[in-house]
C-alpha cells in the first residue's frame, strides 16, 4: 500500500527570485509512487497564514493521488489514512511543507493543510479527473493532533476556513 511521502526538491535561487522545476513525468531513478499519469495542476492561493483548506479526498473510481507543492510560504499539511482495508486506518501524518518539498498524498487519503505564513501558494497535481459526486469532506476538528496543532499555531488569532469546511460531516473517530 502506498503512503505519504515528503520528498526533497531542489530550489534555485539568485538575484532574480527563485526556481523550483516540478516535472510532470517521473521515469527510471525516480520514486515509483510518482510514475502517475498527472492529468491537472491545482493553484491555491492563499494571502493570510492561519487558513486552513480540507480535510478533502475523492472516493471510488474517481479516488485522486496529490502530489503538494509550495511555492511560496510554509504549510503544515495533514494526511489521514481512511482506507478500511489498511492497517494504519485513521493514522494521521503531519508534514511541515516548504518550497524545496514536495508532498505525495496516495488515493485513500484525507488531505488539509494550514498556512504559516502569509501569501503562502500550494500546487497540487491531481491523477484523476474532480467529481462533484465522488467528494468527501472530514471535520478536522476529530483529530486531535490536526486539532491540538491548529491551536498551537495560530494562537489567539483567527482561522480561516470555508463555510464548507466548517459544517462537515464528523468521521467518528
Amino acid at each position: 500500500m502506498e503512503e505519504g511521502l515528503l520528498i526533497y526538491n531542489s530550489v534555485f535561487e539568485d538575484n532574480r527570485g527563485t526556481f523550483a522545476p516540478l516535472p510532470l513525468k517521473f521515469g527510471e531513478g525516480k520514486l515509483s509512487v510518482l510514475r502517475k499519469n498527472w492529468v491537472q495542476s491545482n493553484v491555491s492561493v492563499n494571502p493570510n497564514k492561519f487558513t486552513f483548506r480540507g480535510l478533502h479526498f475523492q472516493v471510488g473510481e474517481f479516488a485522486q493521488s496529490k502530489l503538494i507543492k509550495v511555492i511560496t510560504g510554509e504549510i503544515i499539511d495533514f494526511i489521514v489514512d481512511i482506507r478500511h482495508s489498511s492497517p494504519n486506518y485513521l493514522k494521521i501524518y503531519k508534514f511541515v511543507v516548504k518550497p524545496n518539498n514536495e508532498l505525495f498524498v496516495p488515493k485513500g487519503f484525507a488531505h488539509g493543510f494550514i498556512t504559516t505564513e502569509d501569501n503562502t501558494v500550494v500546487q497540487y497535481l491531481v491523477d484523476n479527473d474532480y467529481s462533484p459526486l465522488n467528494e468527501g469532506s472530514i471535520f478536522w476538528g476529530d483529530f486531535n493532533l490536526i486539532k491540538q496543532t491548529i491551536e498551537r499555531v495560530i494562537g489567539d488569532s483567527k482561522l480561516i476556513i470555508s463555510t464548507k469546511d466548517l459544517v462537515t460531516k464528523n468521521f467518528n473517530v
